[in-house]
């Protein structure tokens, strides 16, 4: 690749950024699908919805572009295949399991604002994660319901390396134009979304069922999103990312995030803030690149990032058992109920780090490609969920 910038350089914003999506996702399930609160508090937490959706859109198009800038030509698809599964499965199955226990033990429904779904079909579609393809929520957010997310990522990989010897074949000059084209693509899928009928969801929810399913859960529609990171990737690669001045992006990107609320509803909880998300991780891995990083490279913030994919798949059994345990107490104050979210939290990312240094990076190493295991990595994007 002469002429390219080096797909060695390590990125580790990246990976703190990763971190810190995971986090809005956590939070609005700890504050808002936990159902702890109620009346106006509760409908104004379900308003950052949008948010946690964008966290979502962000991941996909992050792990577009991180497996791109990784990915040597002398790398071969079968240990790329390998890696994604030893990075994937043990986590996801540890959550599994104890989402599985946590059913088998109790018998009370937990008071959630949307209660995953706990029959057998929904047990075994999410193990298998193809709860991605059925499009009733009983299915697509039952049992461990972030892990439809992984269900989509799961997707992705199976077709990156068709997708990656495209991109490779897209002219330099005409770069530009495949990313608008996908970034027109992700905006007009909400237009097709409304023509969808189907069953009401939920009351909070101004989507029905079908709609949702298309727009947030259907694996080709998010395709959209990680084609468009892989494209982000190759425009960096190649030196033709437009140079805007970092304030100008992190303005606009301000911008969109306060009118994401007020957008229609397909457009809120689908991926239209994606093209957005991916100026700002192109010109934070800039900022990596150029050595103008400052804070997101910092050593806890790298180590919260590593965590991010346990964090993400292990916070919903956590909150769950804590949920379970607290019941409908009408005598928590508010006050009480924001603490019961932060040690939820606190808690849930306490785990996700011992996950990560106990089971998940000691199986990467026994189990991946042992020729791969050193070489420099830009971040390992998995995407969080916001169901």
């Amino acid at each position: 690749m002469t002429n390219e910038l080096s797909t060695g350089s390590r990125l580790p914003s990246l990976t703190s950024l990763r971190f810190f999506l995971a986090l809005v996702v956590v939070w609005y399930h700890v504050s808002f699908v936990s159902g702890l609160f109620d009346g106006a508090l509760q409908q104004g937490l379900g308003a950052a919805s949008p948010f946690a959706a964008g966290a979502v859109s962000g991941f996909f198009v992050l792990s577009g572009f991180v497996l791109t800038w990784a990915h040597r030509p002398s790398d071969r698809f079968r240990a790329f295949w390998r890696r994604r599964f030893w990075k994937l499965f043990p986590n996801h199955l540890l959550a599994w399991t104890a989402v599985l226990v946590f059913f088998a033990v109790t018998t009370a429904d937990v008071p959630m604002t949307s209660p995953p779904g706990d029959s057998a079909g929904a047990a075994i579609a999410n193990l298998l994660l193809v709860q991605v393809w059925i499009p009733y929520a009983s299915i697509f957010s039952g049992f461990n319901t972030p892990a439809w997310s992984i269900a989509v990522e799961l997707f992705f990989y199976a077709l990156f390396p068709a997708l990656l010897i495209v991109a490779r074949r897209i002219p330099t000059h005409r770069l530009r134009g495949a990313w608008t084209a996908l970034a027109l693509l992700i905006v007009l899928m909400p237009l097709v979304a409304t023509t969808v009928p189907g069953p009401k969801m939920y009351d909070w929810l101004p989507l029905n069922e079908r709609s949702l399913w298309f727009i947030y859960v259907f694996p080709p529609v998010r395709l959209l999103e990680f084609m468009l990171g892989i494209v982000t990737a190759r425009l960096l690669q190649t030196g033709t990312w437009p140079r805007v001045n970092r304030l100008v992006v992190a303005a606009a990107f301000l911008v969109f995030l306060a009118v994401l609320p007020a957008l229609p509803p397909q457009y809120a909880m689908g991926s239209a803030i994606a093209p957005a998300l991916a100026a700002v991780i192109a010109k934070t891995a800039l900022a990596d690149l150029e050595g103008r990083a400052r804070l997101l490279p910092r050593p806890s913030l790298i180590a919260l990032g590593e965590a991010s994919y346990a964090l993400y798949i292990t916070h919903f059994p956590v909150m769950m058992a804590i949920r379970h345990l607290i019941g409908t107490d009408p005598n928590l104050t508010v006050g009480a109920r924001f603490a019961i979210v932060l040690v939820v939290i606190g808690l849930s990312v306490a785990l996700s780090l011992l996950v990560f240094r106990y089971f998940e990076r000691p199986l990467m190493r026994r189990w991946s490609s042992g020729r791969n295991t050193s070489r420099p990595q830009a971040a390992d994007s998995v995407p969080a969920s916001a169901s």
